[in-house]
C-alpha cells in the first residue's frame, strides 16, 4: 500500500506546527514532524490552509441521524458511524441510558455484533458506556425512573460483557460500593452520575476505583460550600477524571472556564451526549421511548428537563476555543488524548504520534470536517 501524506498545520498535543506533515504506512503513523521530502510514490494530500487533528473520541454519545444505540440495526449504527466520522470522529463509545434489563441486554448484543464484525465504514465503536441502570432517582434526569435498579450484582452481570467498558452509577446509593469494587477487579471504568453523592460518599468510592464522573454538574447534587459533595471532590481530586458538554445550554461559559482552570486538562474529557436529533432539523424524537423535544439546537423531556443534547464533537472544539475557554490545542487535546486515557487507550490512540493507530481529522479555519481517517482507511472525504 502507498504511504499517504498529509502536510498542513498538525496539531499535536503541546503545540500546532505550522508547516508539518503526517506520514501513513498501512494503519499507522509513521512520522510526525515538520514538513520535509516524501517518497516519490507516496500518495500526498497538501493541506496548508487546513488544521490536521488528531480523531475525537466521544466516550459519551446515545445516538445522532434519526437513530439511537438502544434500538439500532446494524444498518442503523453503520450510518451512525458514518455521520459522527463526518464530525471528526474516529472512535466512541455506543451509551446506552437507561432501560429495561431484556432492551439493554439486546442492545448490547447488537452492538458487540457491530463491533466483532470489524467493519470500518466510519467511527470505530470501541466498547459500550452503560448509563444506569445503578443510579438516583432524584437526579434522574432524562433517565427512566421506572428501569432505575438498586445495584445489585446478579442484574450487573445481567449486563456485563468483555465490550463494555465504562458504567455511570450513584455511588451513594446501598450496594453501589460492593459494585464498584467488583468491576474495578473486572477493570471495568466506573463513573459516577445521577448522584447524590455526598464528599464521604465520593472519597470511599474513590478508594474502591471510581475514577470518573459524568457529565460534571448536571444530573448531580449542586455545588454547596458546607457540604461540596461529587462536584466539589471532582473539582479538587485529580483520581477523578470529568465529562463537560459544551453545547451552550448544559454549561455556563464561566463553569466551563472554572472547570477547565482547576482541572489538568488530562483529567478534562469534553463528550457530546447526544441522542438520536443530532444532525437533524428541529422537531419532535424520543430517547428511551422518552418524548424529546428539539428547538434550537437544544433537546429537552416534556418537563423541560435537559435530555441529552445535538452537539458534534467538532462543535464541541469550535465551542470550546470560539468562547476563549481554552485554546485549540486543549480543546483538541480534552476530545482526543483525554477521553483515551480515561479509557486506557491512549497508547494507541488519542494523539499524532509514530506508532499510534492511523485516526486523524482534517478541518478548516471553521471547524468544517473534510476528511477522517480510522486506522488507515479514509472513511469520509469532501476535500
Amino acid at each position: 500500500m502507498k504511504k499517504r501524506v498529509f502536510i498542513g498545520k498538525v496539531i499535536l498535543k503541546d503545540r500546532i506546527l505550522q508547516k508539518g506533515m503526517v506520514e501513513i504506512e498501512e494503519d499507522k503513523i509513521s512520522y510526525v514532524g515538520e514538513r520535509k521530502e516524501v517518497d516519490k510514490d507516496s500518495e500526498v494530500f497538501y493541506l496548508e490552509d487546513f488544521f490536521i487533528s488528531p480523531g475525537f473520541i466521544d466516550i459519551h454519545i446515545h445516538g445522532s441521524h434519526g437513530r439511537d444505540f438502544l434500538n439500532s440495526s446494524f444498518n442503523d449504527m453503520k450510518e451512525i458511524s458514518y455521520f459522527l466520522a463526518s464530525k471528526g470522529v474516529t472512535s466512541c463509545l455506543p451509551t446506552l441510558a437507561t432501560s429495561s434489563l431484556p432492551e439493554m441486554k439486546k442492545a448490547i448484543y447488537e452492538i458487540e455484533k457491530y463491533i466483532l464484525s470489524n467493519v470500518i465504514k466510519g467511527t470505530k465503536f470501541i466498547g459500550i458506556h452503560l448509563e444506569g441502570p445503578f443510579l438516583n432517582p432524584d437526579y434522574k434526569g432524562a433517565q427512566r425512573e421506572d428501569y432505575i435498579l438498586k445495584p445489585d450484582l446478579n442484574n450487573l452481570n445481567e449486563l456485563l460483557s468483555s465490550h463494555v467498558r465504562l458504567i455511570t452509577l450513584a455511588p451513594e446509593i446501598e450496594g453501589a460500593l460492593d459494585l464498584i469494587s467488583y468491576l474495578s477487579k473486572k477493570r471495568v471504568i466506573t463513573s459516577a452520575g445521577h448522584t447524590s453523592a455526598l464528599s464521604q460518599d465520593v472519597e470511599r468510592a474513590i478508594s474502591l476505583g471510581l475514577s470518573h464522573v459524568t457529565h460534571l454538574f448536571n444530573g448531580m447534587r449542586p455545588l454547596h460550600h458546607r457540604e461540596p459533595g461529587i462536584i466539589g471532590v471532582a473539582l479538587v481530586d485529580d483520581r477523578l477524571s470529568v465529562e463537560i458538554i459544551a453545547d451552550g445550554y448544559h454549561l455556563s461559559d464561566y463553569i466551563l472556564k472554572l472547570v477547565t482552570k482547576i482541572k489538568p486538562r488530562d483529567k478534562v474529557v469534553l463528550i457530546t451526549d447526544a441522542i438520536m436529533a443530532a444532525g437533524l432539523s428541529n422537531g419532535e424524537y424520543s430517547l428511551a421511548g422518552q418524548r424529546v423535544l428539539v428547538r434550537d439546537g437544544k433537546a429537552t423531556l416534556e418537563s423541560g428537563s435537559l435530555a441529552g443534547s445535538t452537539l458534534t464533537m467538532n462543535k464541541a472544539v469550535k465551542n470550546m476555543v470560539e468562547k476563549e475557554i481554552v485554546n485549540l490545542v486543549d480543546a483538541v487535546y480534552m476530545a482526543s488524548l483525554s477521553p483515551a486515557k480515561v479509557i486506557g487507550i491512549d497508547g494507541r490512540k488519542g494523539s499524532l504520534e509514530v506508532s499510534k493507530d492511523a485516526d486523524l481529522t482534517v478541518l478548516d479555519e471553521s471547524f468544517n470536517v473534510k476528511l477522517t481517517m480510522v486506522e488507515g482507511h479514509i472513511v469520509y472525504n469532501v476535500l
